[in-house]
């Protein structure tokens, strides 16, 4: 167990955590914004947000290459760091 899986591991039980928070904390956000809409308190500009997110997810994948080079380059390094990401995600 090298310094690269340590990391993963380490690194996949936080995502674990952080990913259930915000979930939770979102999908509240989400339907409280949403019934908010629906009694009319609140506007919620939809169109806006399917602009927000294109260009999000545009940008995402113009700089993935980057990271998959990135990655490519520490092969050995990359392999334990994903193996110990799995293992801290299983945690």
């Amino acid at each position: 167990m090298g310094f690269s899986f340590m990391v993963g591991l380490a690194l996949g039980f936080a995502l674990k955590f952080a990913f259930k928070v915000a979930l939770v904390v979102g999908g509240v956000i989400l339907i409280a914004l949403v019934g908010l809409q629906s009694i009319g308190v609140v506007e919620i500009n939809w169109a806006g947000l399917e602009g927000h997110y294109d260009t999000w997810s545009a940008w995402t994948r113009a700089h993935t290459q980057a990271l998959f080079d990135l990655l490519a380059a520490n092969l050995s390094g990359t392999a334990a760091f994903l193996a110990g990401l799995a293992a801290g995600l299983k945690l």
